[in-house]
């Protein structure tokens, strides 16, 4: 009986490491080979928007949470007026956020964010154009698939700029909550974006 039992105690152990090696090794993996250029380039061909950042990271929690954070993330329009600036971005989400298509996030937080509320002449805001003309395939994903979260940001401004106005609010601590954030964005008309 005590053969069987050294037997599923080392099979338990090669299951534990097996383990511990997945946690620990597939995230350096993606981490040491996202390419900040490529990511650039590619949101750029999706979206028309001029996007610059420093890093990603990757971990994956023991609970297989997949936790990505992002550093000195900037948008700009393709005139180069200001969309969105944050430090600091970080979110969990299910594990398929390493290869597939599905997000699925479960937490997300920012720190020291601008955002750029702009009204056009004609009245439309300038971001209403961006969701029906992003193009997932430049990704190599056919479609995607998000189901938000609460997102708590620390350190938020927003500008609103008119033709003719221009007004700013501070906000040292905000919430938006998952209904919240899923209710803006299935406002939006995406083409290949599908929220949950």
């Amino acid at each position: 009986m005590s053969k069987y039992k050294n037997t599923l105690m080392i099979f338990i152990a090669l299951i534990l490491f097996a383990y511990a090696g997945i946690i620990s090794i597939v995230p350096k993996v993606f981490t040491s080979s996202f390419n900040v250029d490529k990511f650039e380039e590619q949101v750029y061909e999706a979206t028309s928007l001029l996007t610059t950042l420093d890093s990603v990271q990757y971990k994956l929690k023991p609970n297989l949470t997949a936790v990505v954070t992002v550093k000195n993330l900037s948008l700009k329009y393709i005139d180069y007026q200001p969309l969105f600036d944050a430090k600091h971005i970080e979110f969990e989400a299910s594990p398929t956020v390493f290869f597939g298509s599905d997000f699925n996030i479960k937490s997300m937080y920012m720190k020291n964010v601008v955002y750029a509320d702009q009204i056009l002449p004609n009245g439309q805001n300038k971001i209403a154009f961006l969701p029906e003309a992003f193009n997932s395939e430049v990704f190599g994903k056919k479609s995607i698939s998000v189901s938000p979260s609460d997102l708590k940001i620390k350190n938020l401004k927003v500008t609103y700029v008119t033709p003719r106005t221009y007004k700013e609010r501070n906000y040292r601590e905000k919430t938006f909550y998952k209904d919240e954030v899923n209710d803006f964005l299935k406002s939006l008309v995406f083409s290949h974006v599908k929220i949950k």
